[in-house]
């Protein structure tokens, strides 16, 4: 056996109680955490989910609807708007056209210099961004609301036996006998 002087400060008691309480945080986080599953995932998620992108193409629209508005168009901006109208119009016609041709065809007969190239880029990237974070704000804040209504004392309950199990263990372990 080992003789040491008593130490007031450290319970095995208190060390199991901070564990446990560590754990059932740790739970309640994990209840955010964990990802979604197929049964939360159901219908009304998929329904919510195309709501989202009907929203989020709305404000592709919308972004591309302010360009069109400009008075002065640069070279960029007017090509732009040309290959949007005759693609819409090839797409109405055959909604399984390739309009990658077509887009390819009128690029080339604008003759963009490097200048309104890097423009005419820099507008897709940011109508592209417009409708992305529009829709990836949406999408995640929906999903936060699907985790929120888990169940939480579930969560805390199985953090807080790990935790209780933790501290046990470390309790075990640290023992000099």
């Amino acid at each position: 056996m080992k003789a040491q002087a008593v130490d007031s400060n450290n319970s095995n008691f208190s060390t199991i109680v901070k564990a446990t309480a560590i754990g059932g945080a740790a739970g309640y986080l994990g209840k955010l955490w964990y990802p979604l599953t197929s049964d939360e995932m159901d219908e009304e998620f998929k329904g919510a989910m195309e709501i989202i992108k009907k929203e989020s193409k709305k404000a592709k629209h919308k972004a591309i609807e302010d360009i069109r508005k400009i008075p002065q168009k640069t070279l960029a901006q007017d090509t732009f708007i040309k290959i949007v109208d005759s693609n819409n119009a090839l797409k109405a016609a055959n909604p399984k056209a390739n309009t990658a041709k077509n887009t390819f065809k009128i690029l080339a007969k604008a003759g963009l210099n490097e200048a309104d190239s890097i423009q005419f880029k820099n507008i897709i990237s940011a109508v592209q961004a417009r409708a992305h974070h529009f829709n990836k704000a949406c999408a995640d804040a929906y999903k936060d609301v699907v985790k929120a209504k888990r169940s939480t004392p579930w969560f805390i309950a199985a953090g807080a036996v790990v935790g209780f199990i933790g501290g046990v263990g470390h309790n075990i372990l640290k023992s000099d006998v």
